[in-house]
């Protein structure tokens, strides 16, 4: 009887489950516009625990090492173990506080050196736009000098654009309160993001102190979930040991290949600069800006920061952007041959296809992010992918080697 109620429950649980999960399935089909809002706004609050999480992550490897270095400096191993827990907390404290300070300083010095000159090219650039534009349609009317079709649409395309400037900067004045409005709300945002950044910094200092704990938590909850199998074979892993072995291959996969292209992209931006100062061309900071953060997205980074760059530069001078391209395209070698290997180790192991399609695909469902960490993730699935068909096919030989054992 007590066999019959267990088997009763079960097969009520399985149903009600069963309803349950079909109704939320056509829950969330018809009211999806509805629950991306509700997903949305859920998102928004917890975007400072996203901030500090990442923040925590970039620094946790900075940190690690002063403990360690710490450590090692006071010679922990020598000491008892009361004071060895003293020690480590105050070397966990030292490490979260040193790498706070540094990631500040960095901000705080990219911004003062970098931001002002930006600022400042950008307000050069709006003022000068109308001289270059003037400049731009006298170079193309002594192009088409000698063909008069062609000279009558550069002249209507330059009266075209004249006109427009004229009718925006009468309309400008009634629609003062609209700009206003967008201003006010830019500045909303700014503030916002400022204000989840300064939120990120507090999270990323209690997920640092608690990063371990964290940790241990994590193993504990895998192992209490994939209890051990005792009657496994022993060439396989346990569940649980395969989880936690596959979690740190992915966070290898990914903290080095993120880690590995900021600095790949800082060492490129200071390249760009470098030539961009010799060969004085204009807005050489911002140009430098743009080219070393759109480097951080693997193969189309830099189309995305030469093209805009380099229209920049052949508004003022077309030799120099002659220049400026060929630089560009020596420069993308030198990344992708010799300074991005050395510094990321090949590390995703991906051809040159997969690379491609794990971009395109991770862009279009998660936008710039997903084109940053898509490579890697893509990667770490590829690789999945690998042991088990290695797996099957070592299963497969294992079953043809046995049978035909038997049959002799």
């Amino acid at each position: 009887m007590k066999d019959n109620w267990r088997d009763y429950y079960h097969k009520g649980l399985a149903a009600f489950l069963t309803i349950a999960m079909s109704i939320l399935f056509f829950f969330m089909v018809f009211r999806f516009r509805e629950l991306r809002i509700y997903v949305g706004l859920i998102l928004n609050i917890l975007r400072p625990f996203a901030f500090g999480a990442v923040i925590a992550y970039l620094l946790s490897p900075l940190c690690n090492w002063i403990e360690r270095w710490g450590g090692k400096a006071l010679q922990l191993e020598n000491k008892p173990s009361y004071k060895q827990e003293k020690y480590k907390k105050m070397l966990s404290g030292a490490g979260i506080v040193i790498s706070l300070l540094l990631f500040c300083l960095i901000i705080y010095g990219l911004i003062a050196m970098v931001g002002a000159q930006v600022i400042d090219s950008i307000r050069l650039l709006i003022e000068a736009m109308p001289e270059y534009i003037q400049r731009m349609s006298s170079w193309l009317e002594q192009m088409v000098a000698d063909n008069e079709v062609i000279l009558n649409y550069v002249e209507q395309y330059s009266k075209d654009i004249t006109e427009y400037v004229q009718d925006f900067a009468k309309g400008l004045v009634p629609n003062i309160n609209n700009i206003i409005n967008g201003v006010s709300i830019s500045l909303w945002t700014t503030v916002s993001v400022a204000k989840d950044l300064i939120i990120g910094l507090i999270v990323a200092v209690y997920l640092m102190n608690s990063r371990k704990i964290f940790a241990r938590q994590a193993k504990i909850v895998v192992h209490a979930v994939f209890p051990v199998k005792k009657d496994l074979p022993p060439d396989r892993k346990q569940t649980a040991e395969w989880i936690l072995y596959e979690a740190n291959v992915l966070n290898n996969y990914l903290g080095g290949f993120v880690k590995g292209k900021l600095l790949d992209s800082l060492i490129i931006g200071l390249i760009c600069m470098v030539f961009t100062s010799i060969m004085k061309m204009p807005y050489a900071m911002l140009i430098s800006v743009v080219i070393g953060v759109t480097n951080i997205i693997p193969f189309f980074g830099p189309f995305f920061g030469a093209v805009p760059t380099a229209i920049l530069i052949l508004m003022v001078s077309p030799v120099k952007c002659v220049y400026f391209i060929i630089f560009i395209l020596v420069l993308q070698q030198f990344d992708g041959n010799i300074l991005g290997p050395k510094i990321l180790g090949n590390s995703t192991n991906l051809g040159s296809f997969w690379v491609l399609f794990a971009i395109l695909l991770f862009g279009g469902l998660f936008g710039i992010v997903g084109m940053v960490i898509g490579v890697p993730v893509f990667a770490f699935i590829y690789q999945l992918a690998q042991e088990w068909v290695r797996k099957r096919i070592k299963t497969q030989r294992d079953g043809e080697k046995k049978e035909k054992e038997a049959a002799t």
